[in-house]
């Protein structure tokens, strides 16, 4: 009996020992043990990720989500993740969200960058998330494609309506375009209209020939109005020169110009004394006077002037000259 109560005594001693074991691994005892570092990250969507959720780099666990993620003022998600001291994370990494399994449970998967760099990341620094990663990736870009794909049906839908009303506006123009051809062809083709087209285009013709025999008998005329183009050139050149030769002239008698008053004013100051001789003439004042005036002066003036032609200056006499018109000196014949 005592060995029995032994054997069961060790069994059961054994199953509590697996059970503590299976307790503190999966109740994840052991990582509160470890020392940890916090970094928080923004994400602009966290659907499926909870206080508690593996972070992994490179397939291997290295920390989890300490506390729920939270809204901040800019309507993003913060999440705080506890990384293990022991892990540096190089610096320019990608962290994204990813599905842990298809049951829809999330993780945090951090890829470091191509080429490794010497800076890792510091504690407390705050970081930027990418967007997701593999199926959410795939399921984010398909429900993408099905948004554009449901833009493209509703786009390509209205312009079908819109071909289908163009459609409908082309049979109508068509119908249209055949009714005013028949008219056409019943008005304005008509038997009667095309004749007077011909007649038109008759006329025309003969208008041509014309036109062309006025244009060979204007040949001359114009070659006349040439001609006398170019001697109205050639007279407008002599004319420019004779202008110049006046310009010259004028420029020469500029100075003479300048004498003209002085001149105008000796012209006038004779004129004045002429008007007063004629004056004193009328009053019959002085010799002029006199002689226009005095009939007795002017008798013996017409005497004298007579005697000196008759006799000359050299003898000359003072004989009072016999008046033709003196009845005494008639008919001195014998008297009867």
């Amino acid at each position: 009996e005592r060995r029995t109560e032994l054997i069961v005594g060790i069994f059961l001693l054994s199953g509590l020992v697996l059970l503590g074991g299976l307790i503190l691994q999966f109740g994840r005892f052991g990582d509160k043990l470890n020392k940890t570092y916090e970094l928080t990250v923004v994400f602009d969507d966290t659907s499926g990720l909870i206080k508690g959720s593996e972070v992994r780099m490179g397939g291997a666990k290295i920390g989890k989500v300490s506390e729920t993620p939270e809204l901040n003022e800019a309507v993003k998600v913060e999440v705080v993740l506890a990384i293990d001291e022991r892990i540096k994370i190089p610096s320019n990494s990608n962290i994204q969200i990813a599905s842990a399994s298809v049951l829809g449970d999330k993780l945090i998967v951090i890829t470091p960058p191509t080429e490794l760099v010497n800076t890792f990341l510091e504690p407390g620094q705050l970081l930027q998330g990418g967007g997701p990663s593999g199926l959410d990736a795939i399921q984010n870009d398909a429900e993408a494609v099905v948004r554009d794909v449901r833009k493209l049906m509703g786009s390509t839908q209205g312009t079908l309506i819109k071909i289908d009303s163009a459609v409908d506006d082309l049979r109508s123009v068509t119908g249209r375009l055949g009714e005013t051809l028949e008219k056409v062809n019943v008005s304005i083709l008509s038997d009667a209209n095309l004749a007077s087209i011909d007649g038109t285009i008759a006329n025309f013709n003969a208008t041509t020939e014309e036109w062309k025999k006025a244009s060979a008998e204007l040949q001359p005329t114009l070659a006349d109005a040439h001609e006398a183009i170019l001697s109205f050139k050639k007279a407008s050149e002599g004319a420019e020169k004779t202008f110049a030769t006046a310009d010259k002239t004028i420029a020469d008698l500029q100075p003479a110009f300048k004498d003209v008053p002085k001149a105008v004013k000796s012209f006038t100051n004779a004129a004045d004394e002429a008007a007063a001789v004629l004056a004193n003439t009328r009053k019959g004042d002085g010799l002029l006077g006199t002689l226009t005036n005095d009939k007795e002066v002017s008798t013996d003036a017409s005497v004298f002037i007579k005697n000196l032609r008759e006799k000359g200056i050299l003898r000359y006499t003072d004989k009072e000259s016999k008046l033709e018109d003196d009845p005494r000196n008639r008919f001195r014949g014998k008297r009867r």
